[in-house]
């Protein structure tokens, strides 16, 4: 799908913004008839598109590539992707902690924090050490829920997520932040049907106050 590190690099920059210009986008290093060459190929793919303003923006597709860009395209974009879903409430407040999504897909909105399973932890290990990792954050996490969420923008799909849902309420530390694909912040009072929320968010939260185990599959359409 993405043949040269030149059309991984577009997309990838591509998925932290929703339009950049031709002279932002091509690096310094890089000839202009070089590049234009590589920019056809991820555009004629059906990844990036030229906006009426004359700017570079994501396809549907290309959002769903997104940040992946750099890394083996080895897993089909029509597939669901698997991810960790990470709700973390303090104890002292009920302050939920938060991210803003500062990459495609979805670029924007604000749900809990994510974190990919790895073929050689547990879901429980990973939790742990990803929240560390990305905020700074120290607490012990146990499997909730799992389920499906689909999103849609007009008739293209957006995103498609199979995940496993962890709660920890026993948190400790100060928030830092570590990661450029998100903004991590503490919320008291949260509205979890906001316009700004991710569409999952309302039935997140309601899979936390459920007992352990429940199941979830769902379709959204922005």
């Amino acid at each position: 799908m993405l043949d040269h590190h030149i059309q991984r690099t577009t997309v990838y920059q591509l998925a932290f913004a929703d339009s950049i210009r031709f002279s932002e986008l091509k690096p310094d290093d890089i000839d202009s008839k070089l590049f234009t060459y590589h920019l056809k190929k991820v555009v004629s793919a059906g990844l990036v598109i030229k906006t009426d303003s004359g700017e570079y923006a994501l396809t549907p597709e290309g959002r769903r590539v997104g940040k992946g860009a750099l890394k083996k395209q080895s897993r089909m974009i029509d597939r669901a992707y698997s991810i960790l879903l990470l709700a973390i409430q303090r104890q002292e407040d009920g302050a939920w902690l938060l991210y803003r999504r500062q990459t495609h897909p979805l670029l924007g909105l604000t749900g809990f924090m994510q974190a990919q399973p790895v073929a050689d932890h547990d879901v429980v290990t990973t939790a742990r050490q990803e929240c560390r990792d990305k905020t700074g954050l120290e607490g012990e996490f146990s499997v909730h829920g799992h389920g499906c969420f689909r999103v849609y923008r007009g008739e293209e799909l957006e995103s498609f997520i199979h995940f496993t849902l962890l709660k920890c309420t026993d948190i400790q530390g100060e928030v830092h932040q570590s990661s450029e694909a998100a903004e991590y912040y503490w919320d008291s009072a949260p509205d979890f049907a906001a316009a700004d929320m991710l569409p999952n968010m309302q039935i997140l939260h309601k899979m936390c106050a459920a007992p352990a185990g429940t199941f979830a599959e769902a379709t959204f359409q922005l």
